[in-house]
């Protein structure tokens, strides 16, 4: 059975190993190849324990399938395994982060997609964002890195009061 709980730092080792392989499934084509070397699985750990998010797992029996994170009124990442994508997992992930928005107070919403991942646009779109616009904005990359590394980002917008 499903659940989807806060994350807890014995879970880092696995978001980790899931968030760099869905990262570069994702968006490794997409970014200028510079970036990449700030995209290894050492510069993760180091990305999420900067992070100032907070992050919750979707579990079952067999362990983490994917993991969501929030920021203020932002949906900052949303990342599921290979195995558990076209089961639902993605949109619960969504669902609790929306109504756990919705909980604080929050009636708009956000959330950035690298531009051309397409799978993503075309899931978000389908739960009920819209496209706002588009933006070039800086990637990630460690402290002390001097060059940054320009990408061109949508941002999807959605209205936490209109309930389905």
């Amino acid at each position: 059975m499903l659940k989807v709980r806060p994350a807890a730092t014995a879970d880092d080792e696995r978001i980790v190993l899931l968030w760099h392989q869905g990262w570069h499934e994702a968006h490794a084509h997409l970014v200028p190849s510079e970036v990449l070397a700030f995209r290894t699985k050492d510069h993760f750990t180091l990305w999420l324990k900067e992070a100032q998010d907070a992050s919750y797992v979707a579990i079952d029996e067999t362990g983490i399938l994917g993991f969501i994170s929030v920021k203020e009124a932002e949906i900052v990442k949303l990342y599921v395994s290979n195995r558990a994508r076209g089961t639902g997992v993605a949109h619960a992930l969504l669902s609790f982060a929306e109504n756990l928005l919705r909980d604080i107070g929050i009636t708009k919403a956000v959330l950035l997609c690298t531009a051309g991942n397409i799978r993503a646009e075309r899931f978000y779109k389908r739960e009920g964002w819209v496209l706002s616009h588009s933006f070039d904005d800086a990637l990630w990359t460690p402290q002390g890195v001097g060059k940054k590394f320009i990408v061109s980002t949508h941002c999807f917008k959605k209205d936490l009061t209109l309930v389905a």
